[in-house]
Formats: structure tokens, C-alpha cells, sequence
């Protein structure tokens, strides 16, 4: 069983398209970290969904809450015997370009899982706003410093999202537009996305597929996996030089000169 996109290069056995923002595709991945864990082949490809929403994060209304409440309660009744879908209500819609930015940044490294895995816990467990780049500075450094990218930012403070919300290195900045065109070659259906044995399976169906497949491989749902957070907390103040050149807003928060 082996999947490619038209843009993508990876042959794998499962690729999903998933945004951190999105319930259906938090337990989507985490289905499909349980089959990477048992030695499937996975490819995880992150996608802002919604790239017009406002750069800052507004609110949850009631009528946001009652649509969360309702979409994790269908859910609910999708999880197989043992599965759990461990969430709270978070109190801001975020863009979710900032993280998908992280996670761009750290995608072809070893702590990709651990990087995908702390962007959905953030949100969805913790109700950090992950829009926010300051936001995630910290509980991702001690992850992104040992993921082994070179661009200064990252190795030398563990930061891997500029300002702006966007990637810091020129290389996820053309994954992250990989990624996007594939999705809309796909015809942008809503999100999770799964491509499987040469079917494409989008929203609720993409996750009943995963959930089939770990029944079908009678994996483990809940499998023996490294801590995310495992890292050692670290002073992550970017280089005064990058600071600089970014602008006041940095300056500012580090009380750096000109």
C-alpha cells in the first residue's frame, strides 16, 4: 500500500492533511500517531484551513461552543474501545498559522511527532492561544533546539516562528506552500484529509477510515511514546542581531536597543 501526491516526493502508506485547530483532525492524528507508533509508515502534512481569519485571535462566542461541543460529542461516539479524546473548551479561535509554521519548520526532523503532538495538546487540552507566536516560544525550545535545523533562530534560541505568524526558514515557507497547493489540487475538501490505498478520504469519513485501519492492524491505542514536554525548560531569548532586524515588537519585548 503506497500513496504519492502530484507535488508531493513521499511515498508512504498514509498521508493526512490536518489542522491544529480542528477537532476532527486532532483525533485523526492521533490515530495516526498510534499507527506510526506500530511501525506504519505515516506522513502528517499540516494545513491552515483557514488562512482568513484575523491575525489576531478573537473570543469563542456561545455559538462557537455549542458547535465545538456538539462536533466533539460526534466524535465521541466515533472512539473505538480504549481510545480517548482527552479536550477542554478553549477560550480563543486562533488563525493557525503560527503553527503550522513550527511545525513546518521541524517536519523532516526527529522531533516532528513530538512537535505535532504539543501543538494539538496546547490548544486543545491547555487552551493556549497557538495563534500567537510569543505563545509558543517556550514549550516548544527545548523540542525545536534539538531538532537539528541549522538557521540560526532555531538552533541557536529554539524559536521557530517569526513575528508575523510565518516560518523562519525559506525551506518550510515552500513546504508549507507544498502542502497548501496539494490540498487544493485535492479540490481544498474540508479537513482531515486522508489518503489511503489510492482513496482520498476528507471530515468524518478520513477519521473512520483511521480508526478502521487500527482495527484492521490490531495496533495498540495506546502505545509506549516519549514524553513531548521531556525536554529541558530553556532561556530561549532569540539572537540580539535577529531580534533587531525583525523590528520593534521584539525589541521591545527584550528591552533590546536599537
Amino acid at each position: 500500500m503506497s500513496t504519492s501526491t502530484s507535488k508531493g516526493t513521499t511515498t508512504t502508506d498514509l498521508v493526512v492533511y490536518a489542522d491544529f485547530t480542528c477537532p476532527e483532525c486532532y483525533l485523526a492524528v492521533r490515530r495516526a500517531d498510534v499507527l506510526a507508533a506500530a511501525g506504519v509508515p505515516v506522513d502528517v502534512r499540516a494545513v491552515e484551513h483557514l488562512p482568513e481569519l484575523p491575525a489576531a485571535s478573537r473570543r469563542l462566542t456561545d455559538a462557537d461552543r455549542n458547535e465545538l461541543t456538539e462536533r466533539f460529542d460526534a466524535l465521541g461516539s466515533l472512539l473505538l474501545s480504549g481510545e480517548t479524546l482527552p479536550w477542554s473548551m478553549p477560550p480563543v479561535r486562533p488563525r493557525s498559522q503560527a503553527a503550522v509554521s513550527a511545525y513546518a519548520e521541524t517536519y523532516a526532523s526527529p522531533v516532528a511527532v513530538d512537535v505535532r503532538r504539543l501543538l494539538f495538546e496546547l490548544y486543545w487540552r491547555e487552551g493556549a492561544d497557538i495563534g500567537n507566536p510569543t505563545v509558543l516560544r517556550t514549550p516548544l525550545a527545548g523540542a525545536v533546539l534539538r531538532s537539528g535545523v541549522t538557521a540560526d533562530p532555531l538552533w541557536q534560541s529554539g524559536y521557530a516562528v517569526a513575528m508575523t505568524g510565518g516560518p523562519v526558514t525559506t525551506a518550510a515557507y515552500r513546504r508549507i506552500r507544498s502542502w497548501r497547493d496539494e490540498w487544493r489540487d485535492l479540490g481544498g475538501p474540508p479537513l482531515p484529509i486522508v489518503l489511503s490505498d489510492g482513496a482520498t478520504l476528507h471530515g468524518i469519513d478520513a477519521v473512520r477510515r483511521l480508526g478502521k485501519q487500527i482495527t484492521y492492524t490490531g495496533v495498540d491505542l495506546a502505545p509506549e511514546v516519549d514524553d513531548p514536554r521531556r525536554y529541558p525548560s530553556v532561556d530561549n531569548r532569540p539572537p540580539r542581531g535577529w531580534v533587531s532586524e525583525i523590528g520593534n515588537r521584539w525589541r521591545t519585548s527584550y528591552r533590546l536597543g536599537d
